[in-house]
């Protein structure tokens, strides 16, 4: 009798921690969209901000989105301005790849569907910059912001990236998690 109900158990507790796996799986919100930058601000104040910007998440598979990050140098229009990520759904939580983040922070508020990046700088006064971007479903018209926009795009995909790096899907996503903002 006691074989039993250590089996009854065991299946009880693996069917509950089954479930609450795929609760916190579901937990994670679609992040999925494009984004309008709304505000950039730096403290202390500077022109290390963006005049224009764009993000674009894209999902890639059931766990897996791509970020397209293109912008516009306050301080320097046409310099090269825009960078791609890749985030990973697991955990109840999403996570940014581990490469190049480690300077950046970002705030989702599934509500508003507000993105919030907050970035570090490497200057002597340690400045940080907030970027806020709105939701949008206009079409991305400006050339500047489109021609780099599509540029990260192609460097997503480059096979010379594929090769050295090796495909997305087996990157690190630990250190930075996309936090969820609570209403």
């Amino acid at each position: 009798m006691p074989n039993i109900l250590r089996t009854v158990l065991a299946a009880s507790l693996t069917l509950f921690s089954l479930n609450a796996a795929a609760q916190a799986a579901a937990a994670a919100p679609d992040l999925s969209g494009n984004y309008d930058l709304a505000s950039s601000t730096t403290v202390p104040a500077s022109t290390w901000g963006y005049t224009k910007a764009r993000i674009g998440i894209t999902p890639l598979d059931a766990q897996h989105w791509l970020i397209v990050f293109a912008c516009e140098w306050k301080r320097e229009p046409k310099a090269v301005c825009g960078d791609f990520f890749y985030a990973q759904k697991r955990d109840g939580g999403v996570y940014l790849q581990d490469m190049n983040t480690d300077s950046m922070r970002l705030y989702f508020d599934p509500a508003s569907r507000t993105l919030t990046m907050i970035s570090r700088g490497a200057d002597a006064k340690a400045s940080v910059r907030r970027d806020i971007f709105k939701p949008t479903t206009a079409p991305l018209t400006d050339p500047a912001l489109l021609r780099r926009y599509k540029r990260e795009q192609r460097l997503s995909t480059d096979k010379e990236n594929l090769r050295v790096f090796g495909p997305y899907t087996k990157w690190a996503y630990q250190n930075n998690r996309i936090e969820m903002q609570n209403p």
